[in-house]
């Protein structure tokens, strides 16, 4: 991991501008990575676009409800608050920044933000 923030990105604007979307064609240019959604449905929306686009036994999905997990996964998509803290990836992403300041989940969000980084590239996404 780097020692400076030369690999941090934020992608911040409105809803429906493409920040998402670039987010996820940006995290398959690595050969590793882990998304953080806020809500379970938009994990479980782009595990399943992740596993039509590079096979079922590459991704896994954690959320507080579900839980898979192929041994080969190489790109991991949860809710923020299952991010897996210990798994080394190339790339790192979190969705939705700004719920950094909501009173009762900011303090995850702020964790990960601070001590989730990617090998080589973390992004930020969030409204402006």
């Amino acid at each position: 991991m780097q020692d400076d923030d030369d690999n941090l990105l934020a992608i911040l604007g409105p809803t429906n501008t493409g920040k998402t979307y670039t987010a996820f064609e940006r995290l398959f240019s690595y050969s590793s990575g882990i998304f953080g959604f806020p809500l379970r449905l938009l994990a479980r929306e782009n595990y399943d676009k992740a596993v039509k686009k590079i096979g079922l036994s590459n991704v896994a999905l954690i959320t507080g409800e579900e839980k898979i997990i192929p041994k080969e996964a190489k790109y991991f998509f949860c809710t923020v608050e299952s991010m897996p803290i210990k798994q080394s990836v190339d790339c790192v992403i979190i969705d939705e920044v700004q719920l950094a300041a909501d009173y009762e989940r900011g303090h995850i969000f702020t964790d990960r933000i601070l001590n989730s980084r990617g090998l080589h590239e973390t992004i930020f996404l969030g409204s402006t």
